[in-house]
C-alpha cells in the first residue's frame, strides 16, 4: 500500500517542505512553501521565472508587500530567494533547473506589471499597465487602470474592468474573452478560439470595427463607425467573434 510521509519544517520565512514516500522510496518530486513580508515602497512588478505562474492582486491602503512562494522541484531544494527588490521594482525570479515557482503576490493597487514566463497561467487584479508573455497558460486579468499587452502562445485571455488606454490581446490557442470599462481601442488575435467583447455604448462612443474569422459566426451588435475614435481589430483563424455592449 502507498504511503505518504510529510515533512514540515520551520525556517525563518515560515517555510514548509513536503515530499511523498512511496513503496519505491522517496519520489523525486518535492514542494516547499514560504513567505516574505517587504516594504510597501514598490513601484513595479517584474516576473521572469521561467517555469511557474503569478497570482497578484493590488490592495489600497496596503503597508506591507506580501510575497508567497510555492516551488515544486526534484533533487535538491533551492536555497537561496527567488525574489527581491532592484531600485523600487519587485521582480520574481526562477528558482533554477528542475525547479517551478508559483507566486501569490499583494502589492498596492494600481503597479505596473511586466514580465514573462515559460509556462503558468498569470491572474492579476487590481493592476496599473500590464505587459505580459507566457508560453503556455492562460491569462486572466480583473481591474486593469492602464494599458495591456499580452500572449500566450497555448492558454485562453480572459479580461474584465479593463480601464486603460488601449488593449492588445494575442494567443495562438485559446478564447479571448474582453469587458472594457471605458471606451479605448482594442486588438484581439487567436488562431484557435472565439473572440467575445464588450464595450461601453453610448452615442458618444464611436467604433471602427475590423472582425475577421476563417471558420466561425460574426455576431456584431455594435455600430460599425468607418470615422470612429476606437478601433476593434479582432481576427481568429477558427472560431466566432462577437461584440456587443455593456
Amino acid at each position: 500500500m502507498r504511503r505518504h510521509l510529510r515533512v514540515l519544517a520551520a525556517v525563518a520565512l515560515a517555510g514548509v517542505a513536503v515530499s511523498g514516500l512511496g513503496a519505491c522510496g522517496l519520489t523525486d518530486r518535492s514542494t516547499y512553501e514560504d513567505d516574505a513580508k517587504l516594504s510597501a515602497n514598490i513601484k513595479s512588478v517584474r516576473l521572469d521565472s521561467g517555469s511557474g505562474g503569478l497570482t497578484l492582486r493590488g490592495k489600497k491602503s496596503l503597508d506591507t508587500v506580501s510575497v508567497h512562494r510555492e516551488l515544486r522541484y526534484r533533487g535538491e531544494r533551492p536555497e537561496k530567494a527567488s525574489h527581491h527588490v532592484e531600485n523600487g521594482v519587485l521582480v520574481l525570479g526562477g528558482c533554477g533547473s528542475n525547479c517551478s515557482v508559483h507566486y501569490t503576490v499583494v502589492v498596492p493597487a494600481g503597479l505596473p506589471v511586466t514580465g514573462e514566463t515559460g509556462s503558468g497561467a498569470v491572474n492579476l487584479s487590481e493592476v496599473g499597465a500590464v505587459r505580459m508573455t507566457t508560453s503556455s497558460g492562460a491569462v486572466n486579468l480583473n481591474g486593469v487602470s492602464g494599458a495591456v499587452d499580452v500572449r500566450t502562445s497555448n492558454g485562453r485571455i480572459h479580461g474584465r474592468g479593463l480601464r486603460g488606454n488601449g488593449v492588445q490581446a494575442r494567443t495562438s490557442n485559446g478564447a479571448v474573452d474582453l469587458v472594457t470599462e471605458i471606451p479605448q481601442s482594442v486588438l484581439a488575435e487567436t488562431s484557435n478560439g472565439a473572440i467575445s467583447l464588450t464595450v461601453p455604448g453610448g452615442r458618444h462612443n464611436r467604433y471602427r470595427i475590423a472582425a475577421e474569422t476563417d471558420n466561425g459566426h460574426k455576431s456584431l451588435n455594435v455600430p460599425n463607425d468607418p470615422a470612429g475614435t476606437y478601433r476593434l481589430d479582432l481576427t481568429t483563424a477558427n472560431g466566432a467573434i462577437t461584440v456587443k455592449e455593456a
